[in-house]
């Protein structure tokens, strides 16, 4: 049965299998949705993030169940014989006068008995078990820290996904205000076409690139739609329920003024806390198989009633019962398995001897990851710089080629080529921007710090 326990706390990496149904909630979504109000309601309802508290949770029953094996275990227990055949027994025959060298068989015992008491044992020493209640302690933190990194992906996906929804929002907001460029010089072409001031051609062709805008805008939506249904399901909230996210994440000026490099510390990273952990259970893994050569102690007492009868009379007044009451010591002391025990510690010494590969490269993986995020920042922002400068251009071509076409002095054809460069020099200085923010949550993701969105 100690065993079972132990078992148990050397386990306690296993995923859990079962799922509970959840009711029903009604969700309060304010009128604008800041990236921290998203990411505080994904905390509280994401079903991925509330498994694994569930799990932090199952493994502190699972260690008071393992703090139970060495508690006293008491028991009631009774048994009813009723012999159709009393069983015979073979004894001397001198025994009752006859031959000594001759064999009697005897028929001894009563054909009925009733047997009722109460059974206590007591583990009095077993460093096994010992071994299992540290094991046992340290599978809590295994699983307080997996909650914490699970709480900490919540907050990276929602992050990103709630600025993938902005990213489209920004492309969005540029075709709109491209489309009313287009519908006013529609108009304008349309009536000079109508005076006989403009030729079929050019009026056909604003026409062509405004469909063309009208199409783009129409998949756009449809990106924006399956974008914002991942994000509901990141944040626990039904699918239909209508948000509208804060565009300020945006804001360049005042996020990159906010936002603070942060240092590189490994440790902070929950992937790497876990494997240390993991270290720590394969250690007691070990101590514990090397212990089962270790003796093991057992106190016992069992106190009971008996009865014996020809017939089933065990109810009658003047019965008469006898009482028995045991105690007792029981020591196990292994001496040869067959040298399972060598074998297995063996095992378990390769099994920690890979984890700890894993951890090492695990600790290269991340800190590279770190250097990457950085990199990545300070060229998004370099980035930035050129593309802010160079939309500056593009807006200012539009704007004096818009003028020169209406003074007669420029081509439609070069006001729609400049109108297509403003347009991509601001939707190219949105993506950027967004890539900004994102270079921002890898740092800190990749730092440990995540959770710093919250401050």
């Amino acid at each position: 049965m100690l065993k079972k326990y132990l078992t148990y706390a050397f386990f306690f990496i296993a995923p859990a299998l079962a799922a509970g149904q959840e009711t029903v909630q009604e969700f309060e979504i304010p009128d604008t949705l800041t990236l921290k109000e998203s990411i505080q309601i994904g905390l509280e309802n994401n079903r991925t993030l509330k498994k694994a508290i569930l799990d932090e949770e199952k493994a502190k029953y699972q260690r008071n169940e393992i703090r139970g094996a060495g508690l006293p275990q008491f028991s009631a227990y009774g048994q009813y014989n009723n012999f159709l055949d009393v069983f015979p027994q073979a004894v001397p025959g001198g025994i009752f006068g006859g031959d000594p060298n001759e064999i009697q068989v005897i028929s001894l015992g009563v054909p009925q008995s009733l047997k009722a008491g109460f059974e206590l044992n007591q583990l009095i020493f077993s460093n096994s078990y010992l071994i299992g209640l540290k094991a046992a302690k340290t599978g809590e933190e295994f699983y307080r820290i997996l909650a914490e990194q699970s709480e900490e992906d919540v907050i990276h996906e929602i992050s990103m996904n709630f600025l993938g929804v902005i990213q489209l929002e920004l492309q969005k907001e540029n075709l709109l205000a491209n489309i009313d460029q287009l519908e006013s010089l529609e108009k304008i072409l349309q009536s000079q076409y109508d005076n006989d001031l403009a030729r079929k051609v050019d009026l056909n062709r604003v026409k062509v690139n405004l469909t063309s805008i009208q199409s783009e805008l129409e998949n756009l939506e449809i990106g924006i739609y399956q974008r914002e249904g991942y994000l509901k399901l990141l944040m626990g909230i039904p699918v239909d329920t209508e948000i509208n996210l804060d565009q300020s994440v945006a804001d360049m000026d005042q996020k990159v003024k906010d936002f603070q490099v942060q240092d590189f510390n490994i440790f902070d990273r929950k992937d790497i806390q876990v494997l240390g952990v993991q270290e720590k259970l394969y250690e007691y893994e070990y101590k514990n198989i090397k212990a089962a050569h270790q003796p093991q102690l057992v106190g016992f007492a069992d106190w009971n009633k008996n009865a014996f009868s020809q017939e089933f009379d065990f109810m009658s007044q003047g019965k008469v019962w006898y009482q028995g009451f045991l105690i007792g010591l029981k020591l196990q002391i292994p001496i040869f398995d067959g040298m399972q025990t060598k074998y297995k510690a063996a095992q378990s010494k390769v099994s920690a001897q890979q984890l700890n590969l894993d951890r090492l490269q695990a600790e290269d993986a991340a800190e590279l990851e770190y250097k990457n995020a950085l990199n990545k920042y300070y060229n998004s922002l370099n980035t930035l710089a050129s593309l802010d400068s160079n939309l500056d251009l593009a807006n200012d071509v539009f704007q004096e080629t818009t003028l020169l076409y209406k003074e007669g002095l420029s081509p439609l054809t070069d006001l729609l080529d400049s109108e297509t460069t403003q347009r991509e020099a601001q939707a190219n200085y949105n993506n950027q921007i967004i890539q900004v923010r994102i270079a921002q949550l890898e740092i800190l993701n990749s730092s440990g710090k995540i959770k710093n969105l919250l401050l």
